[in-house]
């Protein structure tokens, strides 16, 4: 049986919605973290390839309104599956409640119009119009992705896009229905063309966009994993070094110093209570660094109990000062969990770096000024004399 370009236009739609939904579920199913939001739009492509489906091959027969209601609620069902997902992504609030109200509305009113009072023109005005409405709804809520990054601001315009266009297409095509006396007309009319056309665009450019989104958050994602220490979310040593050089081998000479900081007598800490409240020590002390950090700056963990702290723009006594404030914070902390452990102390080394110095260099001479507060006593800051920094010069 031979098909009608309206029919193999249609049938594009569900081909090409199967292959987002994998596309989505696939993300979902290896992307790290399995973000939800991902099969809420696997599942919003699968709805939409079963609405499609059932519309051509007219599963079931419309003789008493049987594929209009299904396929109303498919499609909006569809609908709100990508609402949620969109939401969720945008960390947006999905009104569950307004959208269910709506949902019942519209299916109330499709009925009505089929069952009571038979009008094809009503039931097109319904459904895209309580269509246009939720999707907008969603758009209000997700705005700040306007003023987003570049993918962001890509998605929100199309989709806002995507939920103007049915007050047009409706408004200017509907009335192009009402002659019809059949499924087979409606099926050919200049409303049904632009319906299937404008659905399959915007199928395709939200897909795409929203795939792209989803992969480049999965690339962001993998290079945070890649570059965080798992247990304080800190910097790693690898994020340390390239971090590090970078600023070093700029081309411009700045100033930069290191804090180099080791909690003291922590082997005993674990010997003693147990590695877990060792993690438990090292989780503290890292908060309060993120709590002492400037915004330029940089807190890492070198590995056990040794952190690091890159300081841009700060000299050799601003970072003495800051670096002597974290000891007196350190010794401050409580840990009222765990019996016995009534302080914690921190032996530090402070270093400036000189132009054209290696990492590799400024590291070892704040290692050199550690030892020297560990023999000191330790719980005791130490930095490098000018002087002799200027005799490495």
């Amino acid at each position: 049986m031979s098909m009608t370009t309206t029919q193999i236009l249609t049938l594009a739609a569900p081909g090409v919605s199967i292959l987002f939904a994998l596309g989505f579920y696939l993300l979902w199913k290896f992307g790290p973290g399995h973000a939800r939001y991902l099969l809420y739009l696997a599942t919003a492509f699968i709805l939409y390839t079963l609405t499609a489906s059932a519309q051509i091959l007219q599963i079931p027969k419309d003789s008493y309104g049987a594929n209009t209601m299904l396929t109303a609620a498919l499609f909006m069902t569809s609908l709100l599956c990508l609402i949620k997902g969109v939401t969720e992504r945008y960390k947006a609030r999905f009104d569950r409640l307004l959208y269910g109200f709506l949902f019942i509305i519209v299916l109330c009113g499709l009925a009505y119009f089929f069952y009571q009072s038979r009008n094809l023109q009503a039931r097109i005005y319904m459904l895209n119009f309580g269509v246009a409405f939720m999707t907008l709804i969603s758009i209000f809520r997700i705005r700040k992705a306007a003023h987003g990054p570049l993918i962001d601001r890509a998605f929100y315009w199309t989709y806002l896009l995507f939920g103007l266009s049915f007050f047009p297409r409706t408004l200017l095509l509907a009335n192009s229905t009402l002659n019809q006396k059949s499924i087979s007309e409606f099926a050919q009319s200049p409303f049904w063309l632009a319906l299937q056309l404008s659905l399959l665009f915007f199928a395709v450019v939200i897909g795409l966009i929203l795939m792209a989104a989803a992969m480049l958050g999965i690339i962001s994602q993998l290079q945070y994993e890649r570059n965080t220490d798992e247990l304080t979310k800190l910097a790693n040593r690898r994020s340390f070094e390239e971090r590090g050089k970078q600023f070093l081998n700029s081309k411009k000479c700045r100033r930069l110093s290191l804090v180099l900081c080791d909690l003291d007598w922590f082997k005993s800490i674990n010997d003693t209570y147990g590695h877990h409240v060792g993690d438990v020590v090292l989780v503290r002390f890292s908060e309060l660094l993120r709590r002492l950090i400037r915004k330029t700056d940089t807190a890492c963990r070198l590995g056990g109990e040794e952190f690091v702290i890159l300081m841009p723009e700060a000299d050799l006594q601003e970072a003495v000062a800051w670096a002597e404030q974290l000891r007196i914070e350190t010794s401050k902390m409580s840990f009222p969990e765990v019996e016995g452990l009534t302080r914690v102390t921190a032996s530090i080394g402070v270093v400036e770096s000189s132009c054209a110095e290696t990492l590799e260099n400024l590291l070892r001479r704040a290692d050199n000024c550690l030892y020297e507060a560990k023999n000191a006593g330790r719980n005791a800051v130490i930095f490098e004399d000018k002087k002799q920094m200027a005799m490495r010069q």
